[in-house]
């Protein structure tokens, strides 16, 4: 049976001695093992992640160390070693949507959102019913200003069924955040793309389905009053600067 010599640190209790040990290619899989249960124990990320290299230079050919790694790097916010791990996986995987995902929202969070939408979109093709994968899509594409792309994929999501109990996380505000029903915020973000569509009345039929969902809707709040302004002052003005000021916000 192969050997391998390991040179551990082990503070021995009379004299504080180092004791090189001898162990076998697998009892060092399992120490390692042992090692990363006893590190994902105490949130001991460094360690995790060093036991982790060990078993990916021992076992190069076993791809759940590579997951792993991708999955603790994209936990702990490290996104573009994630991207460069999920892109290496997925040349043999290309259809692990669990990859693509983790793939995607690294890029978004890292500000790339073309590329995020890129992969957004490999996935809701792959999975049309995934509603969460959907939404991020469209909000992209909006955030993008591809806005025909964005409503386009919001209509593929409105024959969908919406859960009830599923929420998502929003802007609500200077860097605040508000939790929303699912439906609330598809709607809200409808009608921010009518918006920019110029369909202006019914954008703020949008915003008033996505308050009739969450009356505490900040942000559809926001978005209703500021629209219901603008289109005040624009009813005001003579006809002529109408038709003017309509024909420049095209």
């Amino acid at each position: 049976m192969r050997k391998i010599t390991f040179a551990i640190p082990l503070l021995l209790w009379m004299g504080g001695v180092l004791h090189a040990q001898k162990m076998t290619v697998k009892q060092f899989k399992a120490q390692q093992e042992k090692v990363m249960r006893l590190a994902a124990k105490y949130g001991d990320v460094p360690v995790y992640k060093q036991a982790l290299y060990q078993l990916m230079a021992l076992e190069p050919d076993n791809n759940g160390w590579k997951d792993s790694l991708a999955i603790l790097y994209f936990r702990t916010g490290n996104y573009p070693q994630s991207i460069l791990l999920t892109g290496e996986l997925l040349k043999s995987r290309p259809g692990d949507t669990t990859l693509l995902q983790m793939q995607a929202q690294s890029y978004e969070a890292l500000g790339d959102l073309k590329k995020a939408v890129e992969v957004y979109d490999k996935i809701f093709a792959l999975n049309p019913k995934n509603i969460l994968i959907g939404y991020r899509l469209a909000w992209n594409q909006y955030l993008l200003k591809r806005t025909e792309e964005a409503y386009q994929t919001l209509m593929k999501l409105k024959k969908l069924d919406f859960p009830e109990k599923l929420q998502v996380t929003v802007p609500a505000g200077k860097k605040k955040m508000q939790k929303v029903p699912f439906k609330a915020a598809y709607y809200n973000l409808l009608g921010l793309v009518t918006y920019d569509l110029h369909n202006w009345k019914l954008a703020i039929s949008h915003f008033d389905q996505a308050l009739k969902v969450f009356p505490d809707f900040v942000s559809a709040k926001q978005n209703k009053n500021a629209l219901e302004l603008m289109v005040r002052k624009l009813e005001s003005k003579p006809a002529g600067s109408q038709t003017q000021t309509k024909q420049s916000s095209k």
